[in-house]
């Protein structure tokens, strides 16, 4: 069983790739068209540790920073198929938020605690994104003891006991960086750990790989500029660590795209 990941990052309307509220309804309505079954972390762990067994089509929808939209736009769209989604959360932008006069709800970027709480109830998972949203492959050169990274983790994970009463157990790679030392303190921490792709380039411990090569998945980058199909599903036998999670805005844009990710190899 191969399961489809999707990232993004909200609604973005610019860009040379926009993700307008009608985008994203036409991307998800291809999931449901094809009677997929959204899942969260929780039922991921049970299932790659052996039991039970989830709906023959899952997929899991991922999305980082807790942009207001995710409130509204995203979770709207969501909810007309019946699903709900996994936010990773960098907490500096709602800390900086309420440390000054809130904004007006019409100007206010970030969602409220309350606005995140709503989205909780209405089935959605919450994990760790770092504080400040580092580099973490230039973190690593900066700082090789680790102490940065550890310290980024605890005060996310901090913030989010105390403003949502959760214990965070999954955590998401900022960007498209990674390092060992970064990877090393989230086994520590979490469940599971999660890469974002929007081609085949990743910058690690100061240098850059190919995202292949990281996950360790055998074979040639694709024609779209992505890595092979197989580092593009989680399956039983991936790393939880080095999860994949393919970008809404890069190679599944196109309905048609994001269709052929969804068949693939069915």
């Amino acid at each position: 069983m191969r399961i489809p990941i999707t990232m993004c990052h909200g609604i973005r309307e610019s860009g040379e790739l926009p993700l307008t509220p009608e985008r994203f309804d036409a991307l998800v309505k291809v999931a449901r068209e094809l009677d997929y079954e959204s899942i969260d972390y929780n039922d991921l762990a049970e299932w790659m540790a052996g039991t039970p067994e989830l709906p023959e089509r899952s997929i899991m929808f991922d999305f980082d920073h807790p942009v207001k939209s995710m409130r509204y736009e995203i979770d709207d769209v969501l909810s007309r198929y019946g699903y709900s989604g996994n936010l990773f959360i960098n907490t500096l932008p709602m800390n900086d938020m309420y440390a000054g006069p809130m904004p007006p709800d019409d100007e206010r970027e970030y969602m409220t605690w309350d606005e995140v709480g709503e989205l909780m109830e209405k089935g959605w998972h919450m994990g760790s994104h770092t504080v400040t949203h580092p580099n973490l492959s230039q973190l690593s050169t900066e700082d090789p003891t680790g102490e940065s990274i550890r310290q980024e983790l605890e005060a996310c994970d901090a913030t989010l006991k105390k403003k949502l009463g959760i214990t965070s157990q999954d955590f998401a790679f900022t960007s498209t960086t990674w390092s060992s030392s970064a990877e090393k303190e989230v086994m520590k921490r979490y469940r599971f750990g999660r890469l974002w792709i929007v081609g085949n380039v990743y910058e690690v411990d100061g240098g850059e790989i190919r995202y292949a090569d990281l996950v360790e998945i055998a074979g040639d980058d694709e024609a779209d500029g992505g890595p092979p199909m197989a580092a593009r599903y989680i399956t039983r036998d991936s790393n939880p660590y080095r999860l994949p999670s393919m970008e809404f805005q890069a190679l599944i844009h196109e309905p048609d795209a994001f269709r052929k990710y969804l068949e693939w190899p069915l």
